[in-house]
Order: C-alpha cells, then structure tokens, then sequence
C-alpha cells in the first residue's frame, strides 16, 4: 500500500509540472468576455524562459481594469455583415470582432473632415488556426468594412513546447469617395513557443505555454487635407508580445508588450475588483495644439505641469522637456520629422497621454 502510495503522489507531481498542449478550446469564441487587469510591471523579468520554469508575476497590481468582449457577426452594420458574415466567402467568414488600435487612425482621425470611430478587428477561430481577416471603421457613423488581402495567422492550431510559425498580413483602406484619405497596412509576425511550466499571477497558478511574437509593421497615409495628396510612412514599429496560456482561460493568462527592449504595457486576466479597488484615475485637464503641428505645440493645463516626454511609433523617447510646475508652456518641434508620436504629459493631477502629428 505506501509503495502504491508513494506511486501516486509521483504520478501526480509529474502532472502538475507536465507539459501542456493549445487547441482551439482554450480560445475564445463569439460571445465570451473575459476580465482584463491592466499594470505597469515595472522591474520584472517578463523576458526569460525555459522548460519547467517558474514565471512569478504574482506582484503585480492593477491600475486599471477592461471587459474584453468577443462581439457576435450579428451585432455588425449590414455592410460589415455582408462581408465578414455567413454570406461571405469562406476564408472571410469571421467568428467574432473585437475593439482594437491597431491602425493609427487616433492619431490622425481628429483632423479629418468625417468622423472616424469604432475601429474593429475581424477574427475567425478554427480547429487549426486563429486569423485575423480584416477590420470595420464607423465612418460618419456608418460601419465600412475592409478586408485584408493577406489573411494573417495570429495562431496556428495545435500548439505545443518548441512550435513555430510565420505568417504575413496586408491591409489596404481606402475611404473614397468620403475622402481621399487611405492607409496601407503591412505586418509581419515570428512565433516561438519558447517556454513551458507554472505562472503565478494575482488569479492564481497555472500550467502554462509561453509564446513569444516578434512582429514587424509598416504603415504608409496617403491625404490630402495638408496640401497636396501624398503618402507619408509612420515609424516602422518593432515589437515583442510574450504571451501565456493554459488549458480553457479563453485567452492568454498574461501577456507582456515589449518596445525597443522596454515593456510598456502588461495586461493580464483578473477577478472583477470593482469601485474599492482604488485603481488609478488622473484628473489631469490638458489642452494643447495645433495638431497637427508644424513648430511650436502649444499646452495649457488646469493644474502644474512637470514634465513633457514625446515617443514616436515604435515607443522611442525622442523628446524630454522638465517644466517648473507651470499651466501653459510652448513646446519647440522643429527638430522632429514629419510622423506621428505620443506626447505624455505629466502633472501635479496625473498623467495624460495624446496622439500627435507633426507635418
């Protein structure tokens, strides 16, 4: 019987450490929600990894929280519906959308004579893939959908320790005849499951994959409501997104975005923390322009400003100005080239974060 015993308790050791496999259940489908907590993860080690190797992340605290939803076909515009629906060829027929930022129409839509809003990604969920079909922008508050020409895989079905895969995505948007305003798209995504064992997070502790994404994108506008039509790239964009997962969560358990060698954003799956979590809300209360801009940014706040910091499109630093606690300053452009950024502002009231153009 202590032989038996003692048979067991390895038997059952040797599973809580073994390996484990994705497929296509441990995504989400149309109709899920999962609750996503949202940290700064400063001064963790969310690069390194192995076999049987422990992530302890269980430090982390939240600043703020968001209710991812898997959005049904059926809840899209009707033009949407015809193109991603189950009329739709076969390849395009999406199994759910979801919110995204993926192209900067943030930075750029406020300058626009239409109203640009709700851009939405397309994903369709298969038994040996999940791909990324296009996107829908409200224009004017309508629903327009655009296709990718590629279909991009985001994962490629079952995946397992030691796994990799390459995939491509091309997206061309064109809003005419709103406006001549268009934008071109071009991703490339690398994917290694380079890591498996147990993480540890404020949930709990799972086995889990480790996945690592590196993708590269370029984005080229063309407009011509800054003078004559022409096409301008954004900062190509290099970035790193480690992921992981376990068996039936719906998505990744943690998932870490990494920018020049700098992680600059960490979300990861949590309980509801409601009112009484005392996540944190800036009151900051900013005005600036013009924007877009040419030399001289113009900021006028309701409460002292201490710092300034300006990133272009891959998360680069590539302006820094520290102000004595004032309410308006002028901020010098002039050594920027044209493209889009980020401009950070930080106060005595929090922090607060604005798109960017510079022409």
């Amino acid at each position: 019987m202590k032989t038996l015993f003692s048979f067991l308790s390895f038997s059952f050791l040797i599973g809580i450490t073994s390996q484990i496999t994705l497929n296509v259940s441990d995504f989400a489908n149309s109709g899920d929600t999962v609750r996503i907590s949202q940290s700064s993860g400063i001064g963790m080690d969310f690069a390194s990894t192995g076999a049987n190797y422990t992530w302890d992340f269980s430090s982390l605290s939240a600043t703020s929280q968001y209710l991812k939803q898997y959005n049904p076909i059926g809840f899209a515009s009707l033009l949407v519906f015809g193109t991603y629906g189950p009329i739709a060829p076969t390849n395009y027929r999406a199994s759910y959308f979801n919110p995204t930022n993926d192209l900067p129409l943030d930075q750029l839509s406020q300058f626009l004579p239409v109203s640009l809003s709700d851009l939405n990604q397309y994903s369709k969920r298969m038994t040996d893939s999940i791909t990324s079909l296009g996107y829908s922008i409200s224009v004017n508050g309508q629903g327009v959908p655009f296709k990718s020409d590629t279909i991009e895989t985001k994962y490629k079905l079952p995946l397992q320790y030691n796994d990799y895969h390459y995939s491509r995505g091309y997206t061309y948007i064109d809003l005419n005849p709103v406006i001549d305003f268009k934008i071109k798209q071009y991703r490339q995504r690398t994917t290694n499951v380079d890591g498996w064992g147990v993480i540890i997070t404020p949930k709990g502790s799972f086995q889990a994959l480790r996945l690592r994404h590196d993708i590269a994108e370029i984005d080229s506008v063309y407009q011509t409501f800054f003078g004559a039509g022409q096409w301008f790239g954004t900062p190509p964009i290099q970035r790193t997104e480690y992921e992981w997962f376990t068996n039936g969560e719906k998505e990744w358990i943690l998932k870490a975005t990494e920018t020049n060698g700098m992680v600059n954003q960490v979300e990861y799956q949590e309980d509801y923390l409601g009112l009484d979590a005392s996540l944190i809300e800036s009151t900051l209360d900013v005005s600036f322009g013009p924007n877009p801009v040419r030399e001289t940014l113009l900021l006028d706040c309701n409460s002292p400003l201490f710092l300034v910091e300006i990133f272009d499109g891959v998360g680069r630093k590539v302006l820094t100005m520290n102000l004595n606690n004032v309410l308006n300053c002028d901020i010098d452009l002039n050594s920027l080239n044209t493209g889009t950024y980020r401009i950070m502002l930080s106060g005595a009231h929090g922090i607060k974060e604005f798109p960017l153009v510079k022409f």
